[in-house]
C-alpha cells in the first residue's frame, strides 16, 4: 500500500510543480476554467460553492493523502487508521484551502473589475494616435489601475496622440471618445 501512497504523493507534487512552471512561462494559465464541479452550498458563502472540486483542491487532496498514507506506513501503523487519516487529513487541507484561499481571490477578482457603465464620461488619454474613420488607443485609470482600450472619434475625426478625451459611448468593447477641447 505504501506504493499506492508513494505514487498519489509524487504526482500531486509532479503536477504542482508543472503547472506552476507553465503558468510562469506562458503567464496567468488558468487551468481552473476547464474543470469545474461544485456542489452549491445556499447562503453560507455568499454565492460561492461549498467544496467545488477544482484542479487546486483535488490535488492537494491527492498530495496530502499520498503524504500521510506514506508517513503512517512507514511506521507501520494500522492500514485502516492510515487511510481513515489520510482521507480525513486531505479533505481538511483542501476545504482550508478554498476556503482561506481561493474564495478571498475570487472575490478580490469580482469586486477589480467596473462596469463599462460606470465609464462613460470619464478622461482618458489618447496614447495612440486616432485615425479618421479608423482606431487607435487610450487609456484610462479606475481604481488606481490603468487600462487602454481600443477607442474611435464619435463622428470619426482623427485625435492626435497625447490629447485628453471624454468616453462618450462604449459599443462591443470599442470606446467612443470626444476630445476635451470640444
Amino acid at each position: 500500500m505504501e506504493k499506492a501512497y508513494t505514487i498519489l504523493f509524487w504526482v500531486g507534487v509532479i503536477y504542482t510543480l508543472i503547472t506552476f512552471v507553465i503558468g510562469d512561462l506562458l503567464g496567468a494559465i488558468h487551468l481552473d476554467s476547464h474543470f469545474d464541479i461544485h456542489a452549491d452550498g445556499h447562503g453560507g458563502l455568499n454565492g460561492f460553492s461549498l467544496f467545488p472540486l477544482k484542479p487546486i483542491t483535488i490535488v492537494s487532496f491527492i498530495t496530502v493523502f499520498g503524504g500521510i498514507g506514506i508517513l503512517g506506513s512507514r511506521y507501520k501503523l494500522n492500514a485502516v487508521i492510515i487511510f481513515i487519516s489520510a482521507a480525513i487529513l486531505g479533505i481538511v487541507v483542501s476545504f482550508l484551502l478554498y476556503r482561506f484561499l481561493l474564495i478571498p481571490l475570487y472575490k478580490a477578482q469580482n469586486t477589480s473589475a467596473v462596469s463599462q457603465n460606470k465609464l462613460i464620461g470619464m478622461k482618458a488619454r489618447v496614447i495612440s494616435p486616432i485615425l479618421e474613420n479608423g482606431f487607435g488607443t487610450i487609456s484610462y485609470t479606475v481604481n488606481g489601475s490603468k487600462y487602454n482600450a481600443p477607442a474611435q472619434h464619435v463622428n470619426k475625426k482623427s485625435v492626435a496622440q497625447g490629447q485628453h478625451v471624454m468616453i462618450y459611448s462604449i459599443k462591443g468593447n470599442v470606446f467612443y471618445v470626444e476630445p476635451l477641447e470640444n
